[in-house]
């Protein structure tokens, strides 16, 4: 006789406040897990605004520094009307073609060769951009003598010095921006805050400065 033994299985489950415990490690740890990633969000976000304003500023001051540094070619000053330029903008001259023989050229009257910068603002549209300005193509079309070469600016500053390294107070006195042999450019651009204090992963707003000195190559030469 073959007798069959049933051995008795225990199938309790997790007793409640076992349950209890767990789903509340659970909801702690998406938490936490939830912040950590609101706040990286928030910081990519606040890096890639971040690294579009600085691009787009550098590649403003390369184009300005390089025209600022021509001021004055051909001509026997350094190139910057005094009337029309102050800490907020400037108006340089340049002959670039002063070397061209057939006919020999001494007039700054060809596009290029007179430009100005400056900061248009649209307070209506909390829009800022830094401009070039053809003062030459605009005797003709005024919109094509327009460029705007950033739009992620929010200021845009000049300090002019002499050849003693002496600030030129322009606002002062105009007219001794004629002596300047060195330019000052900063260019500013403002983040805004991102999220509410208190907020995961809260960024405050910021400001980002960048700096350039141009030296006017031609400010103590006489070509003509």
């Amino acid at each position: 006789m073959q007798t069959t033994l049933y051995r008795r299985q225990s199938h309790a489950g997790f007793s409640l406040i076992e349950l209890m415990i767990a789903m509340t490690v659970t909801l702690v740890i998406a938490g936490a897990s939830a912040t950590l990633l609101a706040q990286a969000f928030r910081m990519r976000s606040r890096e890639d605004h971040r690294s579009d304003a600085i691009a787009d500023a550098q590649r403003a001051l390369n184009i300005v520094s390089r025209e600022i540094a021509n001021s004055g070619f051909g001509l026997v000053d350094n190139g910057i009307v005094p009337g029309d330029t102050n800490n907020q903008s400037i108006r340089i001259r340049a002959n670039l073609n002063a070397y061209r023989l057939e006919p020999f050229n001494h007039e700054v009257s060809d596009p290029d060769e007179d430009i100005k910068y400056l900061m248009y603002n649209d307070e209506a549209q909390n829009l800022h951009y830094l401009v070039r300005l053809d003062a030459v193509v605009a005797q003709t079309d005024r919109a094509k003598a327009t460029t705007v070469l950033a739009n992620r600016l929010d200021s845009f500053d000049l300090k002019y010095f002499d050849a003693n390294g002496a600030e030129i107070n322009v606002a002062a006195t105009p007219g001794l921006v004629a002596n300047a042999w060195k330019v000052r450019m900063t260019v500013g651009v403002n983040l805004p805050a991102d999220g509410t204090p208190g907020s995961p992963g809260y960024q405050p707003p910021a400001t980002i400065q960048l700096v350039s000195d141009v030296a006017l190559r031609n400010a103590g030469q006489i070509t003509f």
